[in-house]
């Protein structure tokens, strides 16, 4: 999932929330035209089952006996439901924006009233499944099912295999919209609005995956061990065989971090109270669903089978935990980055707080405290011994399956330098037009970036290239570069220059057309106004040159303070 909070989304309701009759009720008194009933000011564009979706989950969560989490009560959330560029659709919102109607047709959302508007939409992007601040109010953000799907088909689109290989995967089931995922989502994504109204604020600062090595042969095989153990901990029938796994989950956690700057701890147990919260509560409600009686509306959803039995749907996301933290899930096409790692702690996250809740619980009310964090609050339960620790380090490293790991591993690691460094080279010297930013003039400041924690690789200590989103970088108050269609971008801190280079199909021609009258031999220019094939550029003084096939602009100090 593409983005900054990959993957969030709807909430239920019993009562109902879409009732579209298949046929006119009988108006024995009326001889009114079909034509002439009244019909909706506003048709919906944004698919009408999720708003049903919503409505499910916020049975659940919308009450001050919310059994997914005690204590969250989610009925003064609002929900926004987004298709790109065509059409939003507020719900339960005090004071919408300008430009908002009331929605009369037969869509309801019990309780709330929805409000709808056509054109440009408040976020533009596909898949941006989050939390946004509407009108001062953070708001649920879920995005339209062909936004998603769309989002899906141009990361299958981005990937290099094969045609015929990508092809081989199009099954139904890859490309259906799966309705239980998506009241996981709603629940998830209205869970971080809860986060969000917290005292302590826990989450990881984004900036510190720089300092988290991905590529460590020794941290990624620590984590597939965790993998290992928290499943088994998961399916343990009696408090023994819990006890045993989570006992050895720790000691790998507890000898794997012992390698870690404190700085990708700190991100782990940040990401992991954010995202791994929020994924636990997924797992929640298909505990609490389990067995309800489902609204009416879910029945027309494709795929969707009841509640009677939402063990596969658990099964589901304890497999995808072992998968992620295996490593044998691809993350955005990119196995050498930072998207694999920040995506397992949603489900590390997700599995110590399912522990949590046979070890200990209570924990629900400590886990907000400024100090707590998932592990401590498991060691805090289970209290083990050193030499217990050590007996289950060393019974995860019998067999043949950590050799494999370390070899597997260690040849991912390989690969990824050699990944990395291909990258910079095509960014440096690849085919088209670079575009290259020098802000040395500048001294050290502190630029200002748009990035998605998805899209991070670190290349050394003063190198980071950033994919994924369309990169926007603010250089303080003396200029900014903003691209249009995502670009590998490669930030130096110690050269003090920004690149990357502009669409394969821009020619010098095309460039030099969009550079119109802008001098082009070093001559300073106030007030600079860039519009290019791919990119934006604006700066308060500047110069511009070509160096063989790059454009370079020199960012310049200006004597006044703006």
């Amino acid at each position: 999932m593409p983005y900054f909070r990959i993957a969030r989304i709807l909430a239920l309701i019993f009562g109902l929330v879409f009732l579209v009759p298949l046929r006119a009720p009988t108006r024995a008194a009326s001889k009114e035209p079909e034509e002439a009933r009244a019909q909706p000011s506003v048709a919906l564009r944004v698919d009408p089952l999720l708003i049903a979706e919503a409505a499910e989950v916020w049975g659940l969560i919308a009450s001050p006996n919310n059994p997914v989490w005690p204590g969250w009560d989610a009925s003064s959330t609002p929900l926004l439901f987004y298709l790109p560029g065509e059409q939003d659709v507020l719900i339960n919102h005090p004071r919408p924006p300008q430009g908002f109607v009331p929605y009369d047709g037969p869509v309801q959302f019990p309780h709330s009233r929805i409000f709808v508007k056509d054109g440009p939409t408040l976020i533009d992007l596909d898949g941006q499944n989050t939390s946004k601040d509407v009108e001062g109010i953070q708001t649920l953000v879920v995005a339209d099912t062909l936004s998603n799907l769309r989002a899906q088909v141009s990361g299958r689109l981005e990937d290099t295999r094969p045609t015929a290989e990508k092809i081989q995967e199009l099954s139904f089931s890859s490309l259906a919209t799966d309705p239980y995922e998506q009241l996981g989502f709603v629940v998830h994504e209205a869970f971080h609005v809860f986060q969000d109204r917290q005292p302590a604020h826990k989450s990881a600062d984004e900036w510190l995956l720089l300092s988290y090595p991905v590529l460590s042969v020794q941290n990624n095989v620590g984590f597939a061990l965790e993998g290992s153990a928290l499943s088994e901990a998961l399916h343990a029938k009696d408090d023994e065989g819990l006890r045993r796994a989570a006992v050895r989950w720790l000691a790998v956690r507890k000898d794997r971090r012992a390698s870690l700057p404190q700085k990708a701890i700190e991100y782990e147990d940040g990401t992991e109270y954010e995202e791994g919260l929020a994924t636990y509560t997924e797992y929640r409600l298909f505990q609490v669903l389990e067995r309800r009686q489902a609204a009416p509306a879910m029945t027309w959803a494709q795929g969707f089978a009841g509640y009677a039995n939402l063990q596969p749907q658990r099964e589901n996301l304890i497999s995808q935990m072992v998968q992620n933290m295996s490593g044998t899930v691809r993350v955005n096409n990119d196995p050498y980055g930072t998207a694999p790692l920040r995506r397992r702690l949603y489900f590390s996250g997700m599995a110590a707080a399912v522990m949590l809740d046979r070890l200990s619980p209570d924990w629900k009310n400590r886990i907000f405290s400024p100090d707590a964090s998932l592990t401590s609050l498991v060691e805090e339960a289970l209290k083990p011994s050193r030499a217990e620790l050590d007996g289950a380090l060393k019974e995860a490293r019998n067999g043949a399956d950590y050799a494999r790991l370390i070899e597997s591993k260690t040849e991912l690691a390989d690969e990824g330098k050699a990944h990395t460094k291909a990258m910079v080279k095509e960014i440096e010297d690849g085919p088209g037009i670079g575009l290259v930013v020098d802000y040395s003039d500048l001294g050290s400041p502190k630029l200002g970036m748009t990035v998605t924690p998805f899209g991070m690789t670190v290349v050394d200590e003063q190198r980071t290239i950033f994919t994924q989103v369309p990169i926007r970088v603010g250089f303080g108050q003396e200029g900014e570069l903003a691209q249009k269609v995502p670009a590998p971008l490669l930030r130096d801190n110690g050269g003090h220059v920004v690149r990357f280079r502009l669409p394969a199909s821009a020619s010098r021609a095309d460039v030099e057309r969009a550079l119109a009258t802008t001098p082009t031999n070093g001559e300073a220019v106030a007030g600079l106004k860039l519009d290019l094939p791919g990119a934006t550029f604006s700066a308060a003084k500047a110069q511009v040159r070509w160096n063989s096939e790059n454009l370079i602009v020199i960012l310049l100090k200006t004597s006044e303070p703006r």
